[in-house]
């Protein structure tokens, strides 16, 4: 993408007028391509012809980038599942340091507690663009079921003790 090629207003029409911080293009398969945008609220994939697909910050849990892939971890719902989704940017624009930059940014808070002897999960509070609420989320380590009741009953204990100490 050449430096001064400015975002297809039929793109910019699907923002709601949100501020454009980067851009690049998003391909998904060898017929399905759009437009990552980044916002202050999301990561918007747009394609022309389909409603897009926005990603809040606030519930991506972790991203990284291998050159021309975003990995993405989100967690939809607060404390639920995450899902790893995979962004391939073949033209990436800015968009790589904009996602590291607004995942980053809307950090509150995050520890680490052990849960078993197999491991825990990391207690992250994170801002919600636009409310004054934070977003708690529990990511468990890696082989660890966060369907387990007593697993979830231990990080969510922790997670009450946290909220208490840092009244929120």
């Amino acid at each position: 993408m050449a430096r001064w090629e400015r975002l297809p207003a039929q793109i910019r029409s699907f923002l709601g007028g949100e501020k454009v911080l980067a851009w690049g293009h998003w391909q998904a398969s060898r017929v399905e391509s759009g437009y990552a945008v980044a916002t202050a609220r999301a990561l918007h994939l747009i394609k022309p012809d389909a409603d897009p697909t926005v990603i809040p910050w606030d519930s991506v849990v972790r991203a990284s980038w291998d050159e021309p892939v975003a990995d993405l971890v989100v967690q939809p719902v607060p404390g639920g599942p995450s899902i790893r989704r995979s962004i391939t940017l073949p033209v990436p624009g800015r968009v790589p340091e904009a996602i590291r930059d607004r995942v980053t940014a809307n950090i509150v808070h995050s520890t680490y507690v052990e849960l078993t002897d197999q491991g825990g999960a990391r207690l992250i509070a994170r801002r919600t663009y636009g409310s004054p609420e934070l977003r708690w989320a529990v990511v468990f380590d890696a082989g660890l079921d966060p369907s387990d009741p007593g697993l979830r009953a231990r990080a969510e204990s922790e997670l009450a003790t946290l909220r208490s100490l840092l009244g929120a």
